[in-house]
């Protein structure tokens, strides 16, 4: 059902109600429909020994440590759940019913990331690269999206997820990839065509969480359930006080950008030149007034080799080019910066490594996933998103 590729077969493994697990080439992809609540309670109960593994990996060793404590939990979980949609409020509820799993467990699990730039003790996805192509850049005029989701070893642990919604109180269909109890639109399309992918951005825009802001995570998720189009990602964005420092790629069918947002001062679209664009953990809108700042994950080192890589394929681009330039590492094995390099890093050779990669076709409602990684590798893999909404 999912992809007919030899070797990648799909398999179910399990179904709760209207939901449905699959596996295929060890990614997950949970394929929830209903209601909110009924959505949530689906995945808590298909993906409950998933979550337990990333909780085990990602919090527990906080809580003996006494870094994560209850109190910790408690705050930040009554913090979203307080202040998100009630879309979102539901969604929660029904993980709870499903996992069997208290709220504040659900909640730390999906909040760690704004806590741990936060506390400052967790290490942050500090590395992401995106790349986009439209337009007359393409081969076919359509919009080709690559992104590397780069952050810390112990991400590949654990398997990579795809969950699939499928609403049926109005908001739109989409499916992001992430990681077992955690439902931020990481790298998201939804069924109108609207992307959105997620890169750290508190190198350039502070390093400050405000606590006292609904959570960024969560009203990430809700503009993909509302939004149609680019235009409609960047409006709702100009109007967004983000509780963390964050850049977010941005598209749909015919355009992109980035939205550079920072927690201290406001947001700021950086526009495509042409028909393409790279998108890093730098500034780089001019209107900010800032110089090019390089960071520990070399995000301008990054931003050249890719941006070099796309003007190489002007005219030429789609799916296979795409995926053939995110297979392009930054570094040799020796650790030397690799020539003529892409943006990926298999292995830790600075502040983090590549978790995953996507490949979106937009007009098509196509993806293909992919784990670099020795140690957890899986080669890319077709998704028929059109299918998978039904």
């Amino acid at each position: 059902m999912v992809n007919n590729e030899p070797g990648k077969e799909t398999n179910l493994i399990a179904e709760d109600g209207k939901g449905k697990l699959y596996e295929s080439n060890g990614f997950l992809i949970p394929v929830l429909t209903g209601s909110p609540k009924e959505m949530g309670a689906q995945y808590g109960a298909l993906m409950v020994e998933h979550m337990q593994k990333a909780y085990d990996v990602l919090i527990e060793p906080g809580n003996k440590k006494g870094m994560i404590t209850d109190a910790d939990a408690r705050k930040w979980t009554e913090r979203a759940y307080s202040s998100c949609s009630t879309r979102n409020r539901l969604f929660y509820d029904g993980v709870v019913e499903g996992s069997g799993w208290p709220l504040d467990k659900v909640g730390m699990l999906d909040q760690l990331m704004e806590f741990g730039i936060y506390q400052s003790n967790i290490h942050s996805f500090a590395g992401c690269t995106s790349i986009l192509s439209w337009g007359s850049h393409s081969a076919d005029g359509g919009m080709y999206i690559g992104r590397n989701m780069d952050w810390s070893p112990a991400f590949n642990t654990f398997p990579t997820v795809l969950t699939v919604r499928r609403p049926t109180d109005g908001s739109y269909k989409y499916a992001t990839t992430g990681w077992p109890g955690m439902y931020c639109a990481f790298t998201a399309l939804n069924e109108q065509g609207a992307y959105l992918d997620v890169h750290d951005g508190t190198s350039m825009g502070g390093s400050v969480t405000y606590i006292e802001r609904p959570s960024s995570l969560n009203v990430i998720s809700d503009l993909l359930c509302e939004a149609a189009s680019f235009s409609g990602l960047v409006t709702r964005l100009n109007g967004l006080a983000t509780s963390t420092s964050t850049i977010l790629t941005l598209g749909d069918e015919t355009t992109g950008g980035a939205m550079e947002c920072s927690s201290l001062a406001g947001n700021r679209l950086r526009k495509a030149d042409g028909d393409s664009l790279t998108v890093v953990n730098s500034f780089l809108d001019p209107d900010w007034g800032l110089g090019k700042r390089e960071t520990v994950s070399n995000s301008l080192r990054r931003y050249a080799n890719m941006t070099a890589r796309l003007a190489e394929n002007q005219g030429k681009v789609n799916a296979q080019i795409v995926r053939s330039l995110m297979d392009l590492t930054l570094f040799n094995a020796d650790g030397t910066f690799a020539e003529r390099g892409g943006a990926t890093k298999p292995t830790k050779q600075d502040a983090d490594l590549t978790n995953y990669q996507t490949v979106v076709d937009v007009k098509r409602r196509e993806m293909w996933m992919k784990v670099p990684s020795p140690t957890a590798f899986a080669d890319w893999t077709h998704f028929d998103l059109k299918e998978l909404w039904g």
